[in-house]
Parts: structure tokens; sequence; C-alpha cells
């Protein structure tokens, strides 16, 4: 019995370059998405520190601070796809660098602190704002 290794016929190697191509136009979109999502996801580590400084802040005087300065922390707060985190007026603005991706590349995340029970004693919760699409950010913020 003599057996002849013939390898693949044209149709077999059409069949698995079409799957391939296939699983790569659905992969391909999906890493993206989660690629641009964990450098937003910096932004949430950044501001940690930012608005518990902001909470304690209004705890003590009753209003928001205007800077980074008078909120305590530092004037260059940035990560690796994060630019700058700024406070102005209590809101803290993150702005996404050169290093993200192009889709969030120049964008802004803010944080809006809100008051809820009694203007004084309240505690403070937070609100986000964009400039990006929903499909970025964490699910948390998400509406």
């Amino acid at each position: 019995m003599q057996t002849q290794n013939q390898g693949f016929t044209l149709i077999e190697l059409m069949l698995v370059v079409a799957i391939t191509g296939i699983l790569a136009a659905v992969a391909i979109p999906a890493y993206t998405d989660y690629i641009v999502r964990s450098q937003v996801a910096e932004s949430v580590s950044l501001t940690l520190t930012v608005k518990k400084a902001i909470g304690d802040y209004y705890a003590y005087h009753g209003r928001f601070p205007a800077n980074n300065q008078a909120a305590g922390v530092s004037e260059q707060i940035s990560g690796n796809y994060v630019s700058r985190v700024d406070v102005i007026n209590g809101v803290i603005q993150v702005t996404f660098g050169h290093r993200s991706s192009e889709e969030i590349a120049g964008q802004t995340l803010s944080f809006q602190p809100v008051v809820t029970g009694h203007s004084l004693v309240g505690i403070v919760k937070w609100t986000c704002s964009y400039t990006m699409g929903d499909g970025y950010l964490p699910s948390s913020f998400r509406k």
C-alpha cells in the first residue's frame, strides 16, 4: 500500500484564508476598543487622590477649591496616556495626551462634584462628562 502526500487543494487553502479573514475582521476592532478602554481607565486611578483632596477641602471650607494648588495636589499630575489632570473650581478635568490612541488623544473627561444632603455637611458625589464615545468609558460612567 502506497500513500502519496499531495498537500492541500486550492479550495482548502482559500477556505482557510477566508475563515482567517473573518476572524481578524471581528477580533481587531474588539481588541482596539479594549486597548482604548484600558487607557481611559488610567484616568480613574489618577483622580482618586484628587477626588479625596477635593472632598476634604469642601468639608473644611464649605466650597470647592479653585485649582490644583488650593486642593493640595500636584500641578503636574500625568500618566502614560493622560497628559494632565487639572482642578478648575472643584471640577476635575482629565486631558488625554499624544501617547494615547488616536480615538481619545486630545479628548477630555471631566468629573463634576455634586453635594447631596445639607450643603455644609453633605456628601460629595461625582458625575462624569466627556468628549469621547460612550464605548470607551468604564461601565460605571456610561449613561
